[in-house]
């Protein structure tokens, strides 16, 4: 089921963002780009990543929880962190405020979903504008991409799948820090490509426990213990010492200036992360 050139020359240029554990080895993502690209010529495709660590719904759900604000509205994000694939779970769109959603129903779109606000869910697994001839392995290529590239075309959401609530989904969260006389009981959430460690420590919480610039604070990540002084800037501290900083994302953030230090610390995700402050 294919759109002619007249019609989609008609339909204002729309975004699709794409994250996924794909990679770049294996044609996956080229394959899934070149369907859009098949049925909406015009769509402009953003590569938001495709370096997810295999498998890992939640860290592919905070980078669309971080990174949606900076897309314009009416962005379709399509997320392939499929570990499920072939299984008996949904293939979802949602409907946000500002924002489509499009992948698989294990919790990676519905943290950015919750906060953005629902307005709508479709289950697409049966979709009519699915591929005609479907992987049970390849749901990206075969389900999301050419349902996701219909939507670019203007093609109503209730045409597309299946309206269901929000009680037949699986919702994601990530724990809140909880503060106990001067300790901060944290966690590591996601570390980017410079070992730099983001807790599930809001901007907001640092101002309200009155955390300044200039603060000598204590760091305890797996019972390595050390001195951290809260920066502004990674400069405001020598290279080889430990910084902390409320991150591009508004959380707070630990690194080395120059250095690794999830690699140093031997921090993964989820590790607990305590920070005392005066």
């Amino acid at each position: 089921m294919f759109i002619e050139n007249s019609h989609i020359n008609s339909i204002k240029r729309r975004f699709i963002a794409l994250v996924t554990d794909y990679g770049y080895k294996d044609p996956y993502v080229g394959v899934v780009k070149s369907v859009i690209k098949t049925i909406n010529p015009y769509v402009e495709i953003i590569d938001l990543t495709h370096d997810v660590n295999r498998h890992d719904v939640l860290e592919a759900a905070i980078i669309l929880l971080v990174s949606a604000k900076y897309f314009p509205r009416k962005t379709i994000f399509m997320c392939i962190v499929d570990p499920d694939v072939g299984s008996e779970r949904k293939a979802l769109l949602i409907q946000t405020r500002n924002y489509y959603l499009i992948g698989p129903d294990n919790g990676c779109l519905t943290l950015l979903a919750q906060q953005d606000g629902i307005v709508k869910i479709f289950d697409i697994s049966s979709s009519k504008y699915a591929l005609a001839e479907r992987s049970h392995t390849f749901h990206g290529r075969d389900v999301f991409a050419p349902v996701s590239a219909y939507l670019s075309l203007g093609i109503e959401p209730e045409l597309l799948g299946i309206p269901i609530s929000i009680n037949e989904i699986k919702l994601l969260d990530f724990k809140k820090p909880i503060v106990r006389n001067n300790i901060i009981e944290a966690e590591a959430i996601y570390i980017d490509i410079f070992g730099n460690i983001m807790t599930n420590i809001s901007s907001e919480l640092v101002s309200e426990l009155n955390i300044n610039t200039g603060d000598l604070l204590k760091i305890n990540i797996n019972n390595k213990i050390f001195n951290c002084k809260f920066v502004k800037y990674f400069s405001q501290v020598n290279p080889g010492q430990y910084a902390c900083y409320i991150n591009s994302w508004n959380y707070f953030e630990i690194a080395i200036n120059r250095g690794n230090a999830a690699r140093e610390l031997g921090v993964n995700r989820g590790d607990k992360v305590l920070v005392e402050f005066k």
